[in-house]
């Protein structure tokens, strides 16, 4: 049923999606689906968890091992590759409704935001540990930078999927990465 959800959100918004439409794509009845999630909004706060865990579990074989600002720059590499995903687009879809028509998601997704930037912050916190990320780094103003340039970036992939590199694209965000985060002086340990 969420699978359905995401691929009609994608195309069309929450607001414009029913749950009988979501029910009919998953083969299963409006009913079945009403039962399942009790309401729409119940549903699209299960699908936002759900692509929040999704992504999650789409880094985590890159990230296994790394820490630190290596691990936050294969982070930000890989949410910037996942942008062309369907799935992104159901979700930005959210974000752009929360914004208007469908604001009793906001909350969800303000939740959303905030579990992307503590994982970032436990990254550059790690980072401040073991010395290749300045000691004066303000980590929560840095996750809030982080997560505003990804999202800018794939809002703009996804409006025009040739607005830019990608790969360049990557390269420059991880370089700008190391310039705002590591010490004046000393070697990487990545």
């Amino acid at each position: 049923m969420l699978e359905a959800a995401v691929a009609l959100i994608a195309r069309q918004g929450s607001s414009r999606t029913t749950l009988s439409e979501i029910g009919e794509r998953s083969g299963y009845t409006h009913g079945l689906v009403s039962h399942r999630f009790g309401s729409k909004g119940a549903l699209v706060r299960a699908l936002i968890e759900k692509l929040q865990h999704d992504f999650g579990k789409s880094v985590e074989p890159a990230l296994k091992g790394n820490d630190g600002l290596k691990a936050l720059k294969l982070m930000c590499e890989s949410y910037l590759r996942a942008a062309a995903e369907k799935e992104w687009l159901a979700m930005y879809a959210l974000i752009g409704e929360a914004l208007g028509p469908v604001p009793e998601i906001r909350p969800d997704l303000a939740q959303a935001d905030e579990n992307f930037r503590r994982s970032i912050r436990r990254h550059i916190d790690e980072g401040i540990r073991n010395g290749e990320i300045r000691a004066g780094v303000d980590s929560q103003s840095q996750s809030t930078l982080i997560v505003a340039t990804l999202r800018g970036l794939v809002i703009q992939r996804l409006i025009d999927p040739n607005s830019f590199k990608l790969d360049a694209v990557i390269k420059d965000a991880t370089r700008n990465l190391e310039r705002a985060l590591r010490p004046a002086k000393g070697v990487s340990r990545c």
